[in-house]
């Protein structure tokens, strides 16, 4: 009889142990870190997923599945992208592209949003940012880089030129939950002090939840 009991016994503690280490297990993949040798083929909130709404305010985007909105300055162009594209962009009225390069602007500004299903903090996020940078050498000049805030979030903003394609940049990257909102400036040399303040004012409109 007792023999029976003392085995029971042993067969319960070895369940709650299973329990314990398949829960650990599950709550540590639930909150690790995700690898930045991963971060290329991360998931992304694709074009698809950004509602526009006009409003009293102006035009509003909204993406309810990953929790952000934000107001397109006024008069600006909403460029009219695939819904396969991971970003949504929109570009100022005067803006003005190089024939051969979309990528480079003459004239004017332009934003790129880009969020990824990228689980990371601050600190990592710096090193793969300078990581990064080394390894444009000299083609790129980082002019400014520091920790600000966004939507009450810590983030970290980076200003960075290119002399030869007379471009500026303003990338604010924040890590939040599971994912790392990304937004991005580009400005031609012509307008580059209108550009960042377009920028900033951008960015007080950002609303992550």
């Amino acid at each position: 009889m007792f023999k029976k009991i003392t085995i029971s016994k042993k067969i319960i503690v070895l369940i709650l142990v299973l329990v314990l280490a398949v829960g650990g297990f599950f709550l540590w993949w639930q909150w690790r870190e995700t690898p930045p040798e991963q971060w290329d083929t991360a998931k992304v909130s694709p074009r698809e997923d950004y509602i526009v709404r006009e409003t009293s305010e102006g035009r509003v985007v909204e993406n309810k599945k990953i929790g952000v909105n934000f107001l397109i300055p006024k008069e600006w162009i909403l460029e009219d992208t695939s819904s396969f594209v991971s970003y949504i962009s929109f570009y100022s009225p005067d803006a003005e592209f190089n024939e051969r390069r979309s990528d480079v602007l003459e004239k004017g500004c332009s934003i790129d949003v880009y969020i990824s299903y990228i689980k990371t903090n601050l600190n990592t996020l710096e090193k793969v940012i300078n990581e990064d940078f080394k390894k444009w050498g000299s083609t790129m000049k980082i002019d400014e880089f520091k920790k600000t805030e966004v939507s009450n979030f810590p983030a970290l903003k980076c200003v960075t030129s290119i002399e030869n394609l007379k471009m500026f940049y303003i990338t604010v990257h924040l890590p939040v939950g599971n994912k790392v909102y990304k937004m991005s400036l580009a400005s031609s040399s012509r307008e580059k002090e209108k550009c960042f303040q377009e920028f900033d004012k951008f960015l007080e409109t950002v609303s992550i939840e």
